[in-house]
């Protein structure tokens, strides 16, 4: 029982490395089929979208009553599916800002005291963030410019608590991509590189993979960094409906 005990003491770093890149295989192979059946669906909300617009242009051969029960039926069904899908995908989006009276000075001034507020609260947590996030700190953007900008930085600030709140030692670095639009909701991608201990990326893990979540695990590689601590690079999916909500700069 001794040596059992002893040999397990001896390989818990290699033990926890193997637990780890288990829970991230996972989480990963779950958000892709996740991502199958949202498609699927938007597949075919297309296809029967395509096919009431043609009956709309020819409502001589529009289908017969029972076909018109029988593809309502299958629209509430579909419509049960995906409104399933997406409260266990995600029940949480970015709150964006709105600036309206001087938008350049009011998102420069968000920027600050935001950024200001989120060192804060990982300095008290203990949590190493970058020396600075990836955004601009000297001039004035310019309106459409603003609108990128402070999505992406609001996806930025949840994630970043999702790490300071799983108590991970450090974030290395972070950078948002470039918001795509897919049907009806966005997709952010991000680059995420962060180093603790396998129990602080388990748990940073699963935070991730908590339905309230709207973050994707896509890409990741998992490396040693000295002692009981690893080093983990991920590629990760923001996935965010097309009507997140917005609230009032002055709110």
């Amino acid at each position: 029982m001794k040596k059992i005990k002893s040999l397990l003491k001896k390989y818990s770093l290699i033990v926890s490395l193997v637990l780890v890149i288990g829970i991230i295989v996972g989480g990963y192979f779950l958000n892709k089929n996740m991502r199958l059946e949202i498609k699927k669906i938007e597949e075919e909300i297309k296809t029967k979208h395509s096919k009431v617009a043609e009956y709309e242009k020819d409502k001589e051969n529009a289908p017969s009553p029972q076909l018109i029960a029988k593809l309502t039926k299958e629209k509430e069904y579909l419509t049960r599916k995906f409104e399933f899908m997406m409260n266990n995908f995600s029940t949480t989006y970015p709150v964006i800002p709105e600036f309206t009276l001087y938008p350049a000075v009011e998102f420069k001034e968000f920027l600050y005291f935001s950024e200001d507020r989120l060192y804060k609260k990982a300095g008290k947590r203990r949590v190493r963030l970058p020396d600075s996030l990836p955004f601009p700190s000297t001039g004035l953007a310019s309106e459409d410019e603003i609108v990128i900008l402070t999505l992406r930085f609001e996806v930025v600030k949840d994630l970043i608590t999702l790490v300071i709140d799983s108590g991970v030692t450090t974030i290395e670095s972070i950078s948002p991509g470039v918001p795509q639009k897919v049907a009806f909701y966005q997709v952010l991608p991000l680059k995420l590189k962060i180093s603790g201990t396998s129990n602080e990326i388990v748990r940073f893990l699963k935070y991730i993979e908590n339905p309230s979540s709207y973050f994707a695990l896509r890409n990741f590689s998992v490396a040693r960094a000295g002692g009981e601590f690893f080093s983990v690079d991920m590629d990760i999916n923001a996935v965010m409906l097309k009507d997140y909500r917005v609230k009032s700069s002055e709110g």
